[in-house]
């Protein structure tokens, strides 16, 4: 098996520059690089108190908490990573490894195959990556419109007709991938367990019965809250309540 990537990861990759010109960044990498992991996360922690986060920031804290061998905090921040790029095969593939290594192994609900490729397709860029691809599809769109509209053969009314509904094609569903990426940033609706183990309880109430056990670095789908109370539901469909002390907002 291909081992774990841990090696750092620089904001320039990600088309960042905030953090190539932050001297905490720096240092933090420094830190990491000789072997002071938790000196490491702790300045990585810093620079996300002060406000400013990204992709390249959450991906070299996941791997310094996966150093330490705090798999929660890891895989909560490979998660923010994944948010921030979806695209980036690294943070998946690391993601995936710090998973394979939690104590849960819960069995996925099959979804169909075209769902599955179109849920790929839509990963391939992050929000604002798209939200470009839409705006060159849509001035594509109109250029074709206007060699249908104004030419003067009818060849190039054909082709003009056919790469205009083609871009506009293109152009709409950039933008919905793009909707659709801001959404999963703003309106967070994925948790991770912090705590060791947890019941999972038929009710939001501690006299609640218990439905099954689960453990720390576990990833749950927050569906309604009540209270002090968050209603999961788990990739195999299963659904309780947990008390939002035990879970970490993704």
């Amino acid at each position: 098996m291909k081992p774990i990537i841990l090696t750092l990861t620089l904001s320039v990759i990600f088309g960042i520059n905030t953090f190539s010109q932050d001297d905490r960044f720096k240092q933090g990498n420094e830190l990491y690089a000789n072997g002071n992991f938790e000196e490491a996360f702790e300045v990585y922690e810093s620079i996300l108190q002060s406000g400013l986060e990204s992709p390249a920031l959450y991906y070299n804290l996941g791997n310094a908490y996966y150093k330490t061998g705090e798999l929660p905090e890891a895989i909560l921040n490979y998660e923010r990573a994944l948010l921030l790029a979806p695209q980036d095969a690294d943070i998946r593939y690391n993601l995936e490894l710090a998973y394979e290594q939690t104590a849960d192994k819960i069995d996925k609900v099959e979804v169909f195959f075209l769902t599955k490729w179109f849920r790929s397709i839509r990963n391939l860029n992050d929000s604002d990556g798209w939200a470009v691809y839409s705006i060159i599809a849509f001035v594509l769109f109109l250029l074709s419109a206007g060699f249908y509209l104004f030419g003067r053969s009818s060849a190039t009314k054909k082709v003009g007709f056919s790469l205009a509904v083609i871009f506009l094609i293109i152009s709409g569903t950039s933008f919905g991938f793009s909707s659709y990426q801001k959404e999963k940033l703003v309106d967070r609706r994925h948790a991770i367990i912090f705590t060791p183990t947890v019941n999972i309880k038929s009710s939001p109430d501690t006299s609640g019965t218990n439905l099954f056990v689960l453990h720390e670095g576990t990833k749950v789908e927050l569906i309604s809250k009540l209270g002090e109370w968050w209603n999961v539901r788990l990739q195999d469909g299963s659904e309780g309540w947990i008390h939002e002390s035990d879970v970490e907002v993704i």
